[in-house]
């Protein structure tokens, strides 16, 4: 008896340490969605469930009792419950209602049916197998190199007994990245959900293409775009034999002059033959008519059979950017020669029976190849006109001159290309989808001077839609105008606007400035001048603020929530003292599983922005932000802003020194709600901040999916200076944790 009390003895401490350790917390999606969001006290504010006839049997106001007959007193209660379950299972559950009559609390049963994600937004998953990665942001050692935010962060999660805590919300950010792992889920997005930690050392290296300037545009673009799309960037060199070289004193040399442009024409497309073979004018007409739509308004349908469409086709466009560089070199050469030798009296090869009249106005000389007509416009004025007869290429030596419906390939035309050597020059469409909108095809402008300006309502200023659609401005302040959906914005390609000095202008109404949607990176790359950035003023807050906007721009990663993953949109600006102004989601903002990067690297900056902005995100994606130098001004109005982000997600802010001001109305600096990673790293100086409630290191409530056995982190971090903080106990030279989970940390 003594024997067996003894190894009873020895046996408990064991069995309370077994009885408390833990279960390891779920990272795959296996169990039924119950489609509410509960307070703590489990009382339903959002949504409701059904039973299996789908009528509405819990919700508002409800609060759950009992699941399964098991009681309920807390969240992680009901997520455990939650997590045991299976999609398309029937629970029986009971619930307090208050009778809204007599005030009566009520105590009723319900079988309830578990929702099936995979089901009710079976489109996202079409074609996944389709999806192939030759570049894996998960594994690179850039984006995950050690920090001064990895190192300092990790310090104060282990200090402060957290990391526990803090792998919870990772594990919740698996599941959900799980659940709608979908042909368009980028590695960018995985990583910096996994690892919110990685923000800085992933920005840099995603960026350093376009900062550095040690690659020519084209190359850089190339490295960029390639990456986001996790795909290797294509080296490509000429056979040496590509262009063989022809006796200048010939008559022939002008006309070998004219087949080679072709040749050189024809490697930009190399996607001709998968084009074809693809059913592309039936897929044409499709893209063509697109127009957003969530799911339950009228055209959704429509953007469903397009998403399809496009996965099923696979376009690439590493291989067309490896050779866009070098072909347009070649364009630009061998067109300037060939004015040349007319011009010195060799015999050319004129095609009189072209009709020049259909596509300009001016002195033009042109020829045919099997791409279509090659027009070179004279050293003065000319008007180009776009539409079935326009020229597959276009070079103006020079004048003032305007593109009309020019640089857009929905003629059927795989390649529309411009290149203009000098004037103040201007680019407009008078329809939907124009001015370098690549729409499955490449369309290209190349401005080499002047003060040009660039219109487009709609899908268009280096826009595209399974292709390639760029500008490149090498010189002038210019102004690019656009309406919607453009000035570097891509589904399912690459659309960018690069501009390498001026001061310019970019002015957008509503998913302009740097905008990924669905399988698209948008860029926008400015190098040099005092620029002005805009996007806002057309589409009323979705919110109801009185004097906001919606904007979805300015470095925006827009997903198509329930359909098809967000893309990567990215703002790069190199020089100059920049004024910035989004409208609501913009400014680095990510949405569903998007990633909106901005990056500005020098100058006194200001930006303005409204809900969601300056590195923010919502529902399963990330903003990025950061300013690497200067004395800047931020404002972020209603809520959430400059790392301020909502239901399962990262934002990183990251300003990198100077006297700055700093206001935010709300979950902001370094704040989440939702389970998400909200982190704000200001590197020094003499800083203002001015800001309303849940600012400055905040950890929020943790209500979506019954909290998801989570909770949120918002880091705040300020590294020296003297800084100026609303009345509180935020106070300069201190530290402290406070909440679930909020950090403060000024040094």
């Amino acid at each position: 008896m003594r024997l067996l009390c003894a190894l009873l003895l020895l046996a408990l401490p064991f069995a309370v340490v077994a009885q408390d350790k833990p279960e390891p917390l779920p990272r795959k999606w296996t169990y039924g969605s119950f489609g509410v969001a509960m307070r703590p006290d489990l009382t339903i504010y959002q949504g409701g469930a059904r039973n299996a006839a789908g009528e509405i049997v819990l919700t508002t106001d409800d609060r759950l009792l009992t699941w399964n007959g098991v009681e309920l007193k807390t969240l992680d209660d009901f997520c455990r419950n939650l997590y045991a379950t299976k999609p398309g299972q029937e629970v029986e559950v009971t619930f307090e209602r208050t009778n809204p009559e007599t005030k009566a609390k009520q105590t009723l049963n319900a079988l309830i049916k578990l929702g099936d994600p995979r089901t009710q937004f079976a489109g996202l998953y079409a074609h996944k197998d389709k999806r192939q990665r030759g570049f894996d942001w998960n594994t690179s050692e850039a984006a995950r190199a050690a920090t001064p935010l990895r190192t300092r962060a990790m310090k104060e999660l282990s200090d402060g007994k957290l990391l526990a805590q803090w792998d919870a919300v990772v594990a919740a950010h698996e599941r959900e990245l799980d659940l709608w792992d979908c042909y368009e889920s980028t590695s960018a997005c995985e990583l910096l959900l996994k690892d919110p930690l990685a923000g800085d050392a992933f920005m840099r290296a995603a960026t350093e293409p376009f900062c550095t300037g040690d690659m020519t545009p084209w190359a850089a673009t190339c490295a960029v775009a390639s990456a986001l799309l996790d795909r290797k960037a294509e080296a490509w060199t000429a056979p040496e034999d590509l262009f063989p070289k022809a006796a200048e004193t010939k008559p022939e040399a002008a006309r070998q002059l004219g087949g080679n442009m072709a040749i050189a024409l024809g490697l930009i497309d190399a996607t001709k033959d998968q084009r074809q073979s693809t059913g592309w004018p039936a897929l044409q007409a499709d893209v063509s008519a697109f127009n957003f739509a969530w799911q339950g308004q009228p055209g959704h349908d429509k953007c469903v059979a397009v998403a399809h469409a496009m996965r099923q086709s696979r376009i690439e466009t590493a291989p067309i950017l490896a050779r866009l560089g070098f072909a347009l070199q070649k364009i630009e050469t061998m067109a300037a020669g060939y004015w040349s030798q007319r011009e010195q009296g060799a015999q050319m090869p004129i095609f009189p029976d072209i009709d020049t009249s259909k596509f300009v106005e001016g002195e033009v000389l042109c020829y045919r190849c099997e791409y279509g007509v090659v027009a070179i416009g004279g050293k003065g004025r000319n008007v180009w006109k776009g539409g079935p007869n326009a020229p597959a290429v276009i070079l103006d030596l020079g004048g003032d001159d305007e593109y009309v419906d020019c640089a857009v390939t929905l003629q059927g035309q795989p390649v529309q290309v411009i290149i203009d050597l000098g004037g103040n020059d201007r680019y407009r469409s008078t329809t939907k989808w124009g001015v370098a909108a690549g729409v499955l095809g490449t369309a290209v402008i190349y401005d080499a001077e002047g003060d040009d300006l660039y219109e487009c309502g709609e899908w268009g200023i280096g826009a595209a839609f399974g292709g390639v659609g760029l500008i490149l401005d090498a010189k002038g302040n210019d102004r690019y105008l656009g309406g919607t959906y453009g000035i570097g914005c891509a589904a399912y390609g690459v659309g960018g606007v690069i501009d390498l000095a001026g001061n310019d202008l970019y002015d957008g109404k509503y998913h302009c400035i740097g905008v990924g949607e669905a399988g698209g990176v948008g860029f926008v790359l400015d190098r040099a001048g005092d620029d002005l950035y805009r996007c806002t003023g057309l589409v009323p807050s979705s919110y109801g603020t009185a004097g906001e906007w919606s904007g979805w721009g300015i470095g925006c990663g827009f997903g198509w929530r329930g359909l098809a993953g967000g893309g990567t949109g990215l703002v790069v600006d190199v020089a100059g003292n920049d004024i910035y102004s989004a409208g609501e989601f913009g400014l680095g903002c990510g949405y569903f599983l998007g990633v909106g990067m901005v990056r500005d690297l020098g100058g006194d900056d200001i930006y303005h922005s409204s809900r969601y902005g300056l590195a923010a995100a919502a529902h399963c994606a990330v903003g990025l932000f950061m300013d690497d130098s200067g004395h800047d001004t931020y404002e972020g109005k209603t809520a959430a802003s400059m790392g301020g982000v909502w239901d399962i997600v990262t934002g990183y802010f990251c300003d990198g020194g100077g006297n700055d001001i700093y206001r935010c109305d709300g979950l902001g600096l370094g704040a989440c709600s939702q389970n998400g990673f909200g982190i704000f790293w200001e590197a020094g100086g003499d800083d203002v901040y001015r800001t309303g409630g849940n600012c400055i290191g905040y950890g929020g409530g943790a209500e979506y999916g019954g909290g998801r056995l989570a909770r949120n982190f918002g880091l705040f971090f300020d590294l020296g200076g003297k800084d100026s903080y609303p009345a509180g106990k935020r106070t300069d030279g201190t530290k402290f944790w406070e909440g679930e989970y909020g950090l403060f940390a000024d040094d």
